[in-house]
């Protein structure tokens, strides 16, 4: 059915599956299922009557292992719009806002939800009041103390934005979701059990980034044009379209506790980090190559031989994967025509569609909406609707649709590896079963704008990552709330029993439920997944790619 990597491990953990493999060929431990079963037995933090605090001020001796100092210049993916990771759901904007910005919980290197920010949390024993309290010596980098009332207002905000697990914590939680206890303790009150309340407080990407309360008091449709965090690393400067820095900040107090992925004692080696826009593929790695720049977010897949066989340059690999995607907007015409969306699926084989991306061995064909080698594969469906390849059918379909030969507009960026090559196959695989389209030359930036605008295109290119979408509960297919995405009653029934079931048998027979009314309603197209690459100087010491690339606790050798 697919071509497997055979470095490609299965992890089984509700949050998501996936697995490093950066600077060595060592793999990590499988994690455990977490998520929908989260109970007060979880607190994972011993409370402690005292507790260490730990400045990462640069010591004599740190000085002399020679891990502190100089700059690492990181090109950006693609052209980056704001940094606000509350407006956008883009990556490029989680890539550099996760370095801004702490959350409550976060992941460890297994991908398990732990404290972040949090020192201490319980929940009642009906698992209807959960409390937290913030750990000591939390400031934002204009200096001022981390209270409780800035989580909380952050919190807020994330509750009322388009995430798919915002969404749907929104039916659990009572009138008064937050209560501010005192400075450093807050409370979230639920209606009814919601299994996956650390879940929102732990992801790398669109999760409950904490900024000050004055900030993130605005809607999350609102940009915010302050970007102060408490992380390590704090905003310097930025030229959009050309380059972004961030620089250390001395004030930050680290977690007494290891390090482990995305929590724990996180230590600012360098001294700055520098995201610059390169829109050229090329470019991009021949400036790698000569050294003018130290990563590469994201190369394109062609250029992994290559690479890999440079001595001086080492390439991580996102091995749990990234689903390339097609999606057509269901509520405006003439995709508004379910006939005319299962049209489009069957149109075209899907194997075009991924091989584009580049060699064999970094993408395969997946037909399980939740990801190939987790514990939510299935191919239910997939036999009806999965890469039918019928394009005679799909004419057919067209003529018996209510298209009328208006155009379509696709949205493509011209400077996304991962996105821009997919673009004339999804463009020619419409217009031979007889659709109109224009696809507009547009960088990313721009395209993430126009998304905010159903009524200005009809399709658009993307994909999905599975420790963003690798459940019911996080997945915007199942219950995203952007305005052009409307949520299937069914699916949105299966959804919240599967976040309120515990027994594996009955979650997985919802999923498979799911996934066939998702193939039934041609809400996403989704041929394939790729495994991303992310390339780097081998002077590069300690860098991961668990979910985001994380440069913090990285050194330059």
């Amino acid at each position: 059915m697919s071509k497997r990597l055979d470095l490609l491990l299965i992890l089984g953990t509700l949050a998501v599956a996936l697995l490093l493999a950066a600077c060595s060929s060592d793999s990590e431990p499988a994690s455990q299922p977490t998520g929908v079963a989260t109970v007060a037995t979880q607190n994972t933090r011993v409370v402690e009557n005292t507790r260490v605090v730990q400045s990462t001020a640069t010591p004599d001796a740190m000085m002399a292992e020679g891990k502190f100092g100089g700059s690492l210049r990181i090109v950006s993916q693609a052209s980056v719009a704001t940094l606000d990771p509350y407006w956008t759901q883009a990556y490029v904007t989680a890539a550099v806002a996760s370095h801004i910005y702490e959350q409550p919980f976060g992941w460890d290197a297994d991908l398990v939800e732990k404290p972040q920010m949090v020192d201490t949390w319980s929940a009642s024993s009906d698992n209807l009041t959960y409390t937290f309290t913030l750990r000591s010596g939390l400031t934002f980098h204009d200096g001022a103390t981390v209270t409780a009332e800035d989580v909380t207002t952050s919190f807020t905000r994330w509750l009322g934005g388009q995430d798919a697990a915002a969404g749907l914590m929104r039916e659990f939680v009572g009138t008064e979701p937050f209560t501010v206890v005192d400075s450093k303790t807050f409370r979230v009150n639920l209606a009814e059990p919601f299994g996956a309340i650390l879940d929102g407080m732990a992801r790398p990407w669109s999760g409950v980034f904490v900024m000050p309360a004055r900030i993130a008091n605005v809607p999350s449709s609102t940009s915010v044009e302050q970007h102060i965090g408490s992380s390590p690393y704090k905003f310097k400067s930025w030229n959009p379209g050309d380059k972004l820095t961030l620089e250390r900040y001395d004030g930050y107090v680290a977690d007494p506790d290891a390090e482990s992925g995305y929590v724990g004692k996180h230590v600012a080696y360098i001294d700055e980090l520098t995201w610059l826009e390169i829109p050229d593929e090329e470019t991009k790695i021949a400036g790698l190559e000569t050294g003018e720049w130290d990563v590469v977010d994201g190369a394109g897949l062609d250029f992994f031989s290559r690479l890999s066989s440079n001595s001086d340059l080492e390439v991580a690999l996102y091995q749990a994967g990234h689903r390339s995607a097609l999606g057509l907007i269901p509520t405006h015409a003439p995709f508004d025509d379910l006939t005319l969306r299962r049209a489009v699926q069957i149109s075209f084989d899907y194997r075009d569609f991924m091989q584009v991306l580049g060699p064999s061995d970094l993408w395969e064909l997946c037909p399980a909406f939740f990801y190939c080698g987790t514990q939510w594969e299935t191919d239910a469906g997939a036999s009806e609707y999965y890469n039918v390849n019928d394009p005679a059918a799909a004419r057919e379909m067209v003529a018996e649709s209510n298209y009328a030969g208006e155009t379509v507009i696709l949205l493509n960026p011209t400077d996304y590896a991962t996105l821009t090559p997919t673009g004339p196959v999804a463009k020619q695989a419409m217009e031979q079963i007889g659709i109109n389209v224009e696809m507009p030359a547009l960088d990313w930036a721009t395209v993430v704008t126009q998304l905010g605008d159903p009524d200005a295109f009809h399709a658009w290119t993307s994909w999905g990552v599975h420790w963003c979408c690798g459940d019911p509960i996080r997945s915007s297919i199942f219950g995203g709330d952007q305005a052009f995405w409307p949520k299937v009653p069914k699916i949105q029934r299966l959804r919240i029993q599967f976040a309120q079931e515990v027994d594996y048998a009955a979650r997985f027979a919802l999923i498979e439920e799911m996934q066939i009314e998702a193939y039934k309603s041609v809400l996403w197209i989704e041929p394939g997944t790729f495994f991303s690459i992310y390339p780097h100087t081998a002077k590069l010491k300690n860098f991961h790619v668990r979910a985001l690339p994380f440069y913090t606790s990285s050194w330059l050798e």
